[in-house]
């Protein structure tokens, strides 16, 4: 595993098509951004652990995942 610190608004590129951002933090928790290729599914931990086992569709768009609030 790697761990790394990031700030405000920096932020982490895995390969050259997925990039998450440190949107926003307050207190102990931290709003991340997530932009990925369609094929790419993304989910929390928890929702992925309840999806059966090969139902994962592509998204239908690239969509740039991010804070309501920001």
């Amino acid at each position: 595993m790697l761990v790394l610190t990031r700030k405000l608004n920096q932020e982490i590129r895995i390969a050259e098509n997925i990039v998450v951002r440190v949107i926003a933090i307050k207190g102990n928790q931290v709003r991340l951004g997530i932009v990925a290729p369609t094929e790419v599914p993304v989910l929390r931990e928890e929702i992925l652990t309840k999806v059966p086992s090969g139902s994962l569709q592509p998204r239908s768009e690239s969509r740039v995942l991010k804070c309501a609030r920001c």
